[in-house]
């Protein structure tokens, strides 16, 4: 009886276009992945061997050449049967995020027992004949105890489909079914196949059964991340999800380069995606020399995690080890001045972070709170620090704190070098927490613009200024104005006029004495918007100062056509005024700005040496360190009585 073998024929290309894609979208990086290839090579390889084998077998009696022929594919086809289904098995604990389970090499060998009795009987084979045999005479003829093989398939089948459905809360139900059906349409062909040898169907239901876990299981937008040759971000959380939920003891390693953008721009996106990947590339051969089980996640731009199976493996030591290296010479045409600066930390899961928000938290926050010249430092020593813990908590702070109205009004007095006085000051919010103490602004206010609550605490600001103007005679104390930052959230709304307008009725405040700061990162990225407000409340007789000149990209034809009457210079340009070239650029800027008419405000001057070089460079007035630190308001109007009634 002749068997068809359009099935099998048409299983090879199968195999081989699903190889290709996989190659071609890069899907190589990681265990599952490398287990999906070696399936799909293993079931190409049988489908081919099946072939051979049937071709060689069509005409009787066989020649001594189609004898050999038939025997190697048949034992080839079943070999690449055996060992694909077994991989199969050990592919469901990878894909499961569960392999810690079968990491012992004991534990291995006992799941390995079934395959190893189904080997022995293929080695036998040529001597006993009890699987198959091949033979001039009569070709290829099924043995007495043929239901063996199948009888092995069928034990990993059924114990891989019970493990799956252990292990559904591990993944999304589309994916459970398509891993599912891999063993239930790959047993259905091998069932018809057994007991219809003319059907060879068992190979072309595997070759469907793999193009579904293609499409809904293995997608490379979910797991793999092309650009630098790693496995993705996307990929990161799911398996994070995952050991969190079997609570398996792993080792989880974050590491941020703090001037990856700064870098990008630099460099440009092609040239420093070439770059990560290089580093990428860097690690993988330090963690396969040393024996490692890991893999290794990238997020785009200044994010590579490394999860590493072996908890006891020395990662500090690994750290510094590389990090020399790495610094020891230039890499893939990036020269040591245009290098990444990485910050690393390692948590160990479950012992230091068992919450999967908080583990993604500490990836995208730890480098912010480690000191500058530090490079590693380990999640215990991170979470007991006090900015950690704001951070970590910020909702809960933020929440109080508008609904307990915990905020308050400080105020850091501006001196005029002309009228040798304070003459005015910048409002400044503080939060002071019950239980975490004083929350620095650096931290909570980017929170609040995150977080969508930074219009009522800039509500609070305008209305707490007002009143505070209204309860005290700023002319009899020195001032002319208050100075007030507004937010980029404040700076959208229409009805800002409205709001200061009414604030001004109710606390009997006139617009000349507030001046509003507005930074210039803001102006550039709402600057229609900003326009309209900036024309309604000039003509409202508002003031405006542009803040933290020298951050962002200054233009300067923009600050001249702006109704500014005042610019503050950023501190770092103070900072900078150490160096010739620092000094050079302050000089150039106090010209510029003079020469188009505008009064500059220093801030951050905390030494004589700073006032008196900046005094003689024409600047108009000075805030800083070196005449007071931001005071309450009982306080500042104490500061202000006693100072300038000097």
């Amino acid at each position: 009886m002749h068997t068809i073998l359009y099935f099998d024929v048409c299983s090879v290309p199968i195999f081989i276009m699903i190889l290709i894609t996989v190659f071609v979208r890069k899907m190589t990086k990681g265990m599952t992945n490398r287990f999906f290839i070696a399936l799909i090579t293993l079931s190409a390889i049988a489908a081919v061997s099946d072939v051979i084998m049937e071709l060689s077998c069509r005409t009787l009696p066989l020649t001594d050449l189609r004898l050999v022929l038939a025997t190697v594919f048949i034992y080839g086809y079943y070999f690449g049967r055996a060992v694909s289904i077994m991989l199969y098995f050990f592919f469901i604990f990878s894909i499961t995020g569960t392999w810690y389970r079968v990491r012992a090499a004991s534990v291995r060998m006992i799941l390995m027992i079934p395959f190893a009795v189904h080997m022995l009987f293929y080695i036998t084979n040529p001597f006993t004949g009890v699987i198959f045999t091949v033979t001039a005479e009569n070709g290829y003829q099924r043995g007495p105890l043929i239901g063996i093989a199948y009888a092995f398939s069928m034990l990993y089948a059924l114990a891989g489909t019970v493990y799956l459905l252990m292990c559904r809360k591990f993944l999304t139900r589309e994916k459970i079914v398509s891993l599912v059906a891999l063993y239930v349409l790959s047993m259905a062909g091998a069932i018809v196949q057994f007991f219809f040898p003319q059907f060879l169907l068992e190979l072309i239901s595997a070759a469907l059964s793999f193009i579904l876990v293609i499409l809904f299981v293995l997608r490379p937008e979910e797991i793999s991340d092309a650009s630098v040759g790693s496995l993705s971000y996307s990929a990161y959380r799911n398996e994070l999800k995952k050991i969190l939920l079997t609570k398996q003891k792993t080792q989880v390693v974050s590491i941020r380069f703090i001037n990856a953008y700064e870098l990008r721009a630099y460099l440009g996106q092609e040239k420093y995606l070439a770059y990560i990947a290089h580093i990428i590339q860097q690690i993988n051969l330090l963690f396969h020399k040393e024996g490692a089980y890991f893999d290794i996640y990238y997020e785009d731009p200044a994010n590579i995690y490394i999860i590493i199976e072996n908890k006891n493996y020395d990662v500090y030591d690994c750290v510094k080890r590389f990090y020399k290296e790495f610094t020891r010479k230039s890499e893939k045409g990036v020269s040591s001045s245009e290098r990444v600066i990485p910050k690393v930390c390692r948590i160990v899961v479950p012992d230091d972070v068992n919450d999967f928000d908080e583990i993604i938290r500490i990836g995208h926050e730890f480098a912010d709170q480690m000191p500058a010249n530090t490079l590693y430092i380990e999640a215990p020593e991170l979470i007991a620090s006090k900015d950690y813990l704001v951070v970590s908590h910020m909702d809960q702070i933020l929440n109080k704190a508008i609904q307990e109205h915990r905020f308050e009004m400080y105020y850091q007095p501006i001196y005029s070098f002309e009228r040798g006085k304070f003459v005015s000051a910048e409002a400044l919010i503080r939060l002071i927490d019950d239980e975490y103490g004083f929350v620095s602004p650096g931290l909570f206010i980017p929170a609040a613009e995150q977080k969508g609550v930074i219009l009522p605490i800039g509500d609070f600001v305008l209305e707490d200024v007002h009143r505070f103007i209204s309860e005290n005679d700023l002319d009899a104390l020195g001032l002319d104005y208050i100075e007030i930052n507004l937010s980029v959230a404040q700076c959208l709304q229409e009805e800002l006029p409205t709001k200061l307008e009414l604030l001004g009725e109710k606390y009997g405040v006139s617009p000349d004495k507030i001046n509003l700061e507005i930074t210039e990162t803001t102006y550039e990225n709402i600057g229609n918007v900003m326009d309209i407000n900036l024309q309604v409340l000039s003509g409202m007789g508002y003031t405006f100062l542009l803040d933290d000149y020298g951050t962002g990209y200054s233009n300067m034809q923009r600050v001249s056509r702006l109704p500014l009457k005042i610019v503050k210079l950023d501190k770092s340009l103070v900072d900078d005024m150490g160096s010739d070239d620092g000094m050079l650029i302050m000089r150039n800027t106090v010209k510029m700005m003079k020469d188009i008419d505008k009064e500059l405000v220093a801030e951050g001057v905390e030494t004589k040496e700073d006032l008196d070089q900046l005094k003689s460079m024409g600047c108009n007035f000075i805030q800083g360190f070196y005449f007071s630190k931001p005071l309450p308001a009982k306080d500042f109007v104490e500061f202000l009585k006693k100072h300038n009634s000097a």
